[in-house]
């Protein structure tokens, strides 16, 4: 697996993923935010690089990824990531 192409689309589509969650702790709360970044957002995130860069997809079918395991290695990412802020923030309440 060629980890830097991956966390290039990592970082891509969880930029707007983050500006959507963002927006959503703004008018909400900081749990929903945090949910928010780890299921919906990631869909969001998806659809812009989808809107913005498609032939990026190219590159990334050429190394041997195909969208259904970019997106799926996005989602267990995040939920890497986030599983223990969601507990440390479950915790503090």
């Amino acid at each position: 697996m060629n980890y830097t192409a991956f966390w290039k689309y990592y970082v891509d589509v969880n930029f707007l993923n983050f500006v959507f969650s963002l927006v959503l702790f703004l008018s909400s709360s900081l749990f929903w935010a945090i949910i928010n970044f780890s299921t919906f957002g990631v869909l969001i995130g998806y659809w812009g690089f989808h809107l913005f860069k498609e032939n990026e997809y190219y590159m990334y079918y050429n190394l041997g990824f195909t969208k259904r395991k970019l997106l799926s290695n996005v989602f267990l990412f995040n939920w890497i990531f986030i599983l223990p802020v969601l507990l440390i923030l479950l915790v503090i309440k």
